[in-house]
């Protein structure tokens, strides 16, 4: 939740570069998040506390996409729609760099359009992240409430 609220600051003082970089961060740790309290074993969890866990990204999202409430491949369409800007923006590739250049001058290049759409996946991901702060703690009203939130979303 950090992360969201750094991208909506980043974006508010006009830096985009370093909040686009942050999305691919956000949407990784939720997915991870899910993964371990889900599906990873007491073994994975303790390759994981020493940074030994040898999994792709794909496969953690195959494997919550098999938990009830996962199932319709919710995660793997917003990869795919997504995942090649979301590590180019991360990794300083071309979607990044070509975000650089004004007619004139370098600068950051962002439309309106974009960032919107860069809030709005951002604050649904932060939003799904309290849902699942929700379930753990069994409250049910403040899960309902989030849901409500989440489908005020625009896609």
């Amino acid at each position: 939740m950090e992360h969201q609220k750094a991208i909506i600051l980043l974006i508010a003082k006009k830096y985009y570069g370093s909040a686009f970089s942050l999305i691919r961060i956000i949407f990784e740790t939720w997915v991870r998040s899910l993964w371990l309290n889900y599906c990873a074993s007491e073994q994975e969890i303790e390759k994981f506390k020493k940074n030994k866990l040898n999994k792709k990204f794909y496969e953690l999202v195959e494997e919550v996409e098999k938990v009830d409430g996962y199932k319709g491949g919710t995660i793997s369409k917003a990869k795919k729609a997504g995942w090649q800007a979301m590590n180019s923006f991360t990794h300083s590739g071309y979607t990044q760099v070509e975000r650089r250049f004004g007619e004139y001058s370098i600068e950051p290049n962002y439309d309106t359009e974009e960032i919107n759409e860069a809030i709005n996946f951002t604050n649904a991901t932060g939003l799904l992240c309290c849902l699942e702060i929700a379930f753990l703690a069994n409250d049910e009203q403040f899960s309902s409430e989030l849901l409500e939130k989440i489908k005020e979303i625009k896609p």
